[in-house]
Parts: C-alpha cells; structure tokens; sequence
C-alpha cells in the first residue's frame, strides 16, 4: 500500500458561510482516528524513515484561524503532528486575497445581486458552458459568478466588484484579518507544539509562467516573514492553487529555483497516492474525496 498526503482547508461549523465548503470538527477528528487505523500519521521530517506501516500526512492550506482553534486543538489533543501553511499577505499588508473575497461576499450576499454587478458590467457570453468547471455547486448563478470572479475577470476587476461590498459587511478590516487568519503568535504556538509551518503565498496568486518572477513576488516574501516570525527559514512550499493552470509547467521550472533555496520538497492538489519513493512534488487527496478516494480508508 502506499502513502497518503490529505488536503484540508476550512475545519468549521458552516454557521451561515455559504460561500464556503468547510469540514466540521466532529468530522475532522472521526477522519483522523480512521486513518491512523490503517496509517501512521506523521510529520514531514519523518517520510523518509522505513517503518512497517503507510505513512498519512495532514496539510493544510491558507492559515485560517479556524485552523488553530479547531484543527490545530484536536490534533494536540490526539498527539498528531501536521503541516499548516501561512499566506502572509493579509498579515503583512492587511489585504484580504480575492479568493476570500470572494468565499465572504458570496456568504452573505445573495447571488442575484452580485450577479447583476458582474452582469452590467462584463461580458458574460458562454458562461453557461464555461461554468461547469464548477459543477458541484448546485445552484446556477452560483456557478456564473464564481467563474466570472476567480476565472475570466482580472483580479482588479473583480476587486471592483467585491471591494465595496465587502466593506459594507466588514467595515473594519483590520479586524477581519485578526479574526479570519492566523495570527503571529498563534503560528509560533504551532511551531513549538510540533506543527510545522510551511509557506503557501503572499497575495494567493495561480503560477504565472514565470518562474523566478513567481518566486520573488509569492514565495519568499512569505518565507521571509515566517523566518522574521519563527527564526528560521521554512524548508517546504505549498502553492496556492496548487499552481492552477499552469501547475504542470510550474512543476518543471520553479523546482530548480526551490531546490536551490533549500526547499526539502512541495505540495500539489494532484489527486494521487503518494509512491515509496517519493519526489520532490507531493501528491495529495482532498479531505472531502477520501471516502471515494482508492485507499484502504
């Protein structure tokens, strides 16, 4: 049997978010007591040590705050290590990514209206077709503007759609950022309980074709701030997106830029087992496909 790395996000209760597909804490801690059944889950330093049993790694994404409370509680209660990255952008410049732009405002607001916006100002031919990408949500407007807003408009487009109603819901950036993300003394907290802290981005921007350019403007302004933070320099990478598009070439030409700045390895969002003999990029299975998911689960 081989290893398995397994993908998490949000660890909440929905409680009126529903912009968001979120893992509950009770399904969360009955996730981990079934996989340490048929795996050992261990932290990432430990991959590469031979032992009788599949290796589990847990990892997440975005370093939101519902990961300390709810996640980070349950796996320090269980004695459970796992690897928790940090976008650093909100923290450094208290700018909200687009991508939790648009999982607040698509919480809160109805998709009629934020459809309207998009409607009267852009060009929204084929998005029938176009939308499908995101067929698992039901609802079709839904569908239309979670394309338009992560896929086909600019993200300064999209910014001017969101921007304003995001204000009206939370007036109070500042404060926003400190409630939704984590903070630098909960990230030291993990760091000294075991976790290991990884960086995930800056501003969560998809890879841009452009290896060095990626690195210097995503990936080591977030390593800089965790070094500024933690004292040392994080040695692995999760990329938001898991690249996007261009994740296949991403794989290609910016390993030689990470293995050259002391990465140990990274994380996709390609959905596949990970082989004994693992590569520098690893492959991992989201939370929510485990239970369709060909492993012993």
């Amino acid at each position: 049997m081989n290893n398995v790395a397994v993908m998490y996000h949000y660890i909440r209760e929905r409680n009126g978010w529903r912009g968001i597909f979120p893992l509950s804490p009770q399904d969360f801690s009955h996730q981990i007591d079934t996989l340490s059944k048929t795996y050992d889950i261990i932290s990432l330093d430990q991959m590469d040590i031979p032992r009788s049993r599949p290796w589990c790694i847990l990892t997440f994404d975005d370093g939101t705050k519902d990961q300390y409370v709810n996640a980070f509680d349950i796996l320090k209660r269980k004695g459970i290590p796992a690897y928790f990255t940090v976008m650093s952008g909100p923290l450094v410049s208290g700018v909200v990514p687009m991508m939790h732009l648009v999982h607040t405002v698509l919480s809160f607001v109805s998709d009629e209206e934020i459809w309207e916006l998009i409607r009267l100002k852009h060009d929204t031919t084929g998005i029938e077709e176009a939308s499908t990408i995101y067929s698992y949500e039901l609802d079709r407007l839904r569908r239309y503007n979670k394309y338009m807003l992560n896929v086909k408009l600019t993200t300064e487009e999209a910014t001017e759609i969101l921007g304003s109603v995001f204000d009206t819901l939370f007036s109070d950036r500042a404060k926003f950022i400190d409630d939704f993300y984590l903070t630098e003394q909960e990230i030291k907290h993990m760091h000294r309980e075991g976790m290991t802290i990884g960086v995930h981005c800056h501003k969560h921007q998809p890879y841009c074709g452009n290896p060095q350019q990626f690195y210097d403007r995503e990936i080591k302004p977030c390593r800089d701030y965790l070094k500024n933070v933690l004292g040392s320099s994080p040695e692995w990478y999760t990329p938001a997106f898991g690249g996007g598009v261009h994740h296949k070439a991403m794989r290609e030409q910016l390993t030689p830029i990470l293995v050259a700045n002391g990465f140990k390895g990274a994380f996709s969002t390609v959905s596949k087992e990970v082989p004994q003999a693992r590569e520098f990029w690893i492959d991992r299975i989201d939370c929510s496909k485990l239970l369709h998911a060909k492993i012993n689960y």
